[in-house]
């Protein structure tokens, strides 16, 4: 078993900048991540496909990390299943000959494995044709165009970032959907802008002026309540929302579609964290879960820290310098620095961050959908896509009984699918809420592994796959 004196899981920009401040302290890093390239969700793509300041950005960061090549092991396409005491990460190779298992030891870890769409359910979103706003993206990042008439739904800033790359790639868009009103944006907008960075601004407007001279209609005060079709999507209905994102009869329009992409923006991905034992706690104003940490980005298991957007969505400048925050903390811990000598890159990592979340909860307070959207959910609506389960299932185990999550999930089998509850785990306990009409305490699915799907054989611990 290799040993390490820290492991990070998850080699976005939070993930690299911890590895590479890390191994510049003198510590032996392990880098882990699920995908072929490091760089996450935004920098794994070719330059090409990188707008300019993105590519500066991204280019920093792989030079840095070479630098430092020989202090870091990199384990790309490699999923992170189980951890155990004593930090154990228990690894799992794709396409490694053999049985594709590997066992790792760390004295610390970071988790940095980034965020998840935040999806509501809504009539046909099952259909083919219907992506993820951040799937959808990364096809246009790569030049892939998979419709002849795009229509963007839901809210967010991933909205217009998706409307400009696919204009990019040549794709036709016939409307932008979104539940958020113009006095919402505007409220907030001089918020937005005295915290956003000078060059990410500048990227927005120049998006928002891609989108102006293609002459592309925004609904505002809109949301999509169904996608129609035989095979595939042929068309969906928008319909007004008032301030709670109610739908508002009689206001339902039709717009002809083949490709629709939907979603309202991101929340922490918590698996790994949970798995772990660290507390979390759910913030109700970025309404999503998230890592209890103290003051130095540790969470209540010493020796575990979380940087990036796994803590709270604030992007990737942000998690840049939450990455070296974590890696800074874990290395004193570990002897190879002294608060002292640390101390004043700390703090401008800091002075960075508190600009950074100030952003971060403007775009939430304008972008995050409220429950009167749970009214578009119809019986007959999938909740939970890999297992196929209903509204109207759900609805009959409330009346058999059912009053938590989990109880949900051994009656239905809702969360036990592929993605194992990160979707439908979303929208479980509003649902619950809803239909007995009392709220109650807020709660997830117990975590199990693996963590991640992998061959049986490995979680049986035999020699193949």
């Amino acid at each position: 078993m290799k040993e390490f004196d820290l492991a990070i899981i998850g080699a976005g920009p939070a993930g690299i900048s911890a590895a590479v401040e890390a191994a510049t302290m003198g510590a032996s890093v392990a880098l882990i991540d699920e995908n072929s390239l490091p760089g996450g969700k935004v920098f794994a793509h070719t330059d090409n496909h990188l707008d300019p300041f993105e590519r500066g950005i991204r280019s920093q960061l792989l030079h840095h990390l070479e630098k430092v090549a020989h202090k870091v092991a990199v384990f790309l396409e490699t999923e992170v299943w189980n951890i155990l005491d004593q930090w154990i990460v228990s690894l799992y190779q794709r396409g490694l000959s053999g049985s594709g298992l590997t066992d790792i030891k760390a004295r610390k870890l970071i988790i940095s494995i980034g965020a998840l769409e935040r999806i509501l359910p809504f009539p046909g979103w099952t259909l083919p044709g219907v992506f993820s706003a951040g799937g959808l993206n990364r096809l246009a990042k790569m030049g892939i165009v998979p419709g002849k008439r795009i229509l963007i739904a839901g809210s967010g800033p991933l909205q217009i970032v998706l409307a400009h790359n696919l204009l990019n790639a040549g794709a036709s868009i016939i409307g932008i959907v979104n539940v958020t009103s113009p006095r919402r944006i505007s409220a907030r907008g001089l918020e937005l802008i005295s915290a956003v960075n000078r060059l990410v601004l500048k990227s927005g407007l120049n998006y928002l002026i891609n989108i102006k001279r293609h002459k592309i209609p925004i609904y505002f005060s809109h949301a999509i309540s169904r996608a129609y079709g035989i095979n595939e999507v042929e068309g969906a209905t928008i319909v007004r929302v008032d301030k709670s994102h109610r739908p508002i009869r009689g206001t339902e329009k039709q717009i002809t579609t083949d490709c629709i992409g939907y979603g309202f923006g991101l929340i922490p991905s918590v698996d790994i964290t949970r798995l772990c034992g660290c507390d979390h706690v759910f913030d109700e104003e970025l309404a999503y879960w998230r890592p209890k940490l103290n003051e130095r980005m540790e969470t209540s298991k010493p020796g575990i820290f979380v940087a990036g957007d796994c803590l709270t969505v604030k992007g990737y400048l942000a998690a840049i310098e939450e990455g070296k925050t974590a890696a800074t903390e874990a290395c004193i811990q570990l002897g190879f620095t002294n608060r002292k000598h640390s101390g004043a890159s700390l703090a401008v990592s800091a002075k960075r961050l508190k600009r950074f979340k100030r952003f971060a909860r403007a775009i939430e307070a304008v972008s995050r959908p409220h429950s009167g959207l749970l009214d578009i959910i119809s019986d007959d609506t999938v909740v939970c896509r890999c297992e196929e389960v209903t509204l109207r299932d759900i609805r009959s185990a409330v009346a058999e009984g059912a009053r938590d999550v989990n109880d949900i999930k051994r009656r239905t089998r809702l969360g036990m699918g592929h993605c194992q509850g990160r979707f439908c785990g979303q929208v479980i306990n509003e649902l619950i809420w809803k239909l007995t009409g009392n709220i109650g305490k807020r709660e997830m699915f117990t975590p199990r592994i693996p963590a991640r799907p992998i061959p049986f054989g490995i979680l049986a611990g035999e020699c193949g796959s």
